[in-house]
């Protein structure tokens, strides 16, 4: 393995340690954090009954406030719609760790009396209006309220008290109130706005009522139902009840359709409603109520049809609503949020608390004390305490999985952590290995300069073990005037060499020369006569063109005058002269010939020679210690200069 290997490997594990070392910290936080949230649970646990008993004692103190103003306020209102009656009594006790409240009246002997088995109508009646009054408020929604015939069991004479009383508290806690009545309560010394069912059902029922004198009551912001707008409801074909800030009433005989209102009213907020609330004949049934700002709350039950209840808000100009990318249009057989959230119009504690039911005339007075007292408590107070209660209940159980959680969770973490102890001493191990893996990589490199130097030295070793040689070479080499006397025979050599080429040139020349004398002797003395002038033309051509080949001839032997003078022909006319000048140049060209074979013989000992100096050198110029052969010594050979034989 090298030093980079190794230095690669202490990286990686370098890597590893890091990453192992941040596991290990964040398991710390983890156990710190998970051991401080235990130990607050714990504590908080620790603390869970004084903390129940704080808030049931502060719900109960505020229960027993609400009970003392609440029967201050329903004594108030019975005895002034009944005078004479026995006060109203509350009784606060607790079921199943919950307050429950008995309501009742007391006797002149103290006892008690329950306001519903033991009470005639009228008192009941009374308690339970003045309970929706006092719920509605509670409860923080939406103030309307509507009741249907919840004068039923009151006597004639009673009745104008009664509707006194549900305009004073409806004034003073500003709830918009609707109630439906048989009796005719014009005449009442109340502020009533009345409105009358007229016409049949089987013909179509209208509602006569001050539409103009209940629009002058209202402001465009103020909260508030401003009419109700039947079109194909039942016994009504188009029909629109108007509605005032405060309490309306709307009286007609029986079974004329006051109670098609409320339906209608339970339909669109509850969600309560069956086909037969769609006219005879009619596709669909329609609701219509006046919203603030000009707005209509509208819902359409249309049997057969998908979706089969649809509720929508439009602007005064019938366009729908749309604000912050919603639509308000919904379809489906709830009722959408967006109603209640608008309105405020819900159950409480599952009980029909705005828009009470004619079979169901009694509110509260026949449920349960527990239930009871969670409708009458739903106030700012009680509501708090109620929530700090669900709180710790919440936070009990919190603190408990807390508990139960974090404790495994510890335990996990120490013994991760346990596997993680040793993690110190080997960081300290690596650093030592980092340390000799830089060791080993300066040693390394020490190494690499050595042998670098060694390279060095070995290659001197081979050139001086070659200049060596080289040395002892031309100690055995010959003198100076042996070197002048080669190179003469060298130069006599060389002009012999190019004698010979000459030589061959000539007797190229000399061949042609011949030719062209063989050719001449066969010629007549004298040209015969011509028997036509056209042959003897041709003729005269032909001999034109010898003429022109004698004098290139000519030419030609003028270019032979180089050649020495023993060499050089002249031509003769005659065929026996050039026969003697051929005898002649030939044995010219014999000497040169013996000549040539004289030079080549004297070069061949000359390349001998060189051999056998090369042989004593081992092959290597004696001058410059390159390799080289015998012949390219007498050539022309090309030495090496300084430093190159190496």
């Amino acid at each position: 393995m090298t030093p980079a290997d190794i230095q690669d490997a202490l990286t990686r594990a370098g890597r590893l340690l890091a990453r192992l070392e941040a596991t290990r910290d964040g398991d710390r936080k983890a156990l710190a954090e998970r051991t401080k949230a235990v130990a607050t649970a714990k504590g908080r646990l620790a603390q869970r009954d004084a903390v129940d008993t704080y808030l049931r004692e502060l719900q109960q103190d505020a229960n027993r406030r609400s009970v003392a103003t609440f029967e201050t306020l329903l004594t108030a209102l019975v005895q002034e719609v009944l005078p004479g009656e026995k006060p109203v009594r509350l009784d606060l006790t607790t079921e199943r760790g919950l307050p429950a409240l008995d309501i009742g009246v007391e006797r002149p002997d103290g006892g008690r009396e329950d306001v519903l088995e033991d009470n005639g109508g009228a008192m009941t009646n009374v308690v339970g209006m003045a309970l929706r009054l006092i719920a509605v408020v509670k409860a923080g929604v939406g103030r309307f309220l509507a009741l249907d015939e919840a004068d039923c069991w009151i006597a004639p004479e009673r009745v104008p008290a009664f509707y006194r009383v549900l305009d004073d508290g409806a004034a003073r806690l500003g709830v918009q109130c609707l109630a439906i009545s048989h009796h005719d309560v014009a005449g009442f010394d109340a502020g009533l706005t009345v409105s009358r069912i007229a016409g049949r059902p089987e013909t179509g029922v209208a509602i006569e009522g001050p539409a103009a004198a209940c629009a002058a009551q209202w402001t465009p912001a103020m909260p508030g139902f401003r009419f109700v707008r039947l079109i194909d409801v039942q016994g009504f074909c188009d029909a629109t009840l108007p509605l005032s800030p405060g309490v309306n009433a709307l009286v007609g005989p029986n079974n004329y359709g006051k109670s098609t209102v409320i339906r209608a009213l339970r339909a669109v907020f509850y969600g309560e409603v069956r086909d037969s609330l769609v006219r005879a004949g009619a596709s669909a049934a329609r609701v219509e109520i006046g919203v603030a700002g000009g707005r209509t709350l509208r819902y359409v039950r249309q049997p057969k049809r998908t979706p089969v209840n649809l509720w929508s808000l439009h602007e005064a100009d019938g366009s729908l609503v749309q604000e912050n990318g919603t639509t308000f249009e919904t379809g489906g057989r709830d009722v959408p949020s967006w109603v209640e959230r608008l309105y405020g119009i819900t159950r409480v504690e599952e009980l029909d608390v705005h828009v009470a039911h004619q079979k169901f005339p009694v509110f509260l007075l026949g449920e349960k004390p527990a239930r009871r007292s969670a409708v009458l408590s739903i106030g700012r107070e009680a509501g708090l305490i109620r929530d700090m209660q669900a709180l710790q209940r919440e936070r009990v159980t919190e603190d408990q999985r807390t508990i139960r959680e974090g404790e495994r969770e510890i335990t996990r973490l120490r013994e991760a952590l346990a596997v993680l102890d040793g993690l110190d001493a080997l960081a300290e191990t690596l650093h030592g290995l980092h340390d000799q893996a830089a060791g080993l990589a300066e040693a390394a490199a020490r190494l690499r300069d050595r042998a670098a130097l060694a390279d060095r030295l070995a290659r001197a070793a081979r050139l001086a073990a070659g200049a060596a040689a080289r040395a002892r070479a031309l100690t055995d080499l010959p003198g100076p005037e042996v070197g002048a006397e080669l190179g003469r025979a060298l130069a006599e050599a060389r002009n012999r060499e190019g004698v010979g080429r000459r030589v061959l040139a000539a007797a190229a020349d000399l061949a042609a020369a011949r030719g062209r004398g063989a050719a001449l002797a066969d010629l007549p003395s004298d040209a015969p006569l011509p028997r036509d002038t056209a042959q003897a033309a041709a003729h005269a051509a032909r001999l034109r063109r010898l003429a022109r080949g004698l004098a290139d001839a000519e030419g030609r032997a003028v270019a032979l005058r180089d050649l020495p003078a023993p060499l050089q022909p002249v031509l003769r006319p005659d065929a026996a002269a050039t026969a003697r000048r051929l005898a002649e140049i030939g044995r010219h060209l014999a000497e040169a010939r013996a000549r040539e074979t004289a030079a080549r013989d004297g070069l061949a000992a000359a390349e001998a020679e060189m051999a056998q100096v090369l042989a004593s050198t081992g092959g290597r110029c004696p001058a410059c210690g390159t390799p080289a052969a015998p012949t390219s010594l007498l050539t022309g050979h090309r030495h090496a200069q300084s430093g190159e034989a190496a």
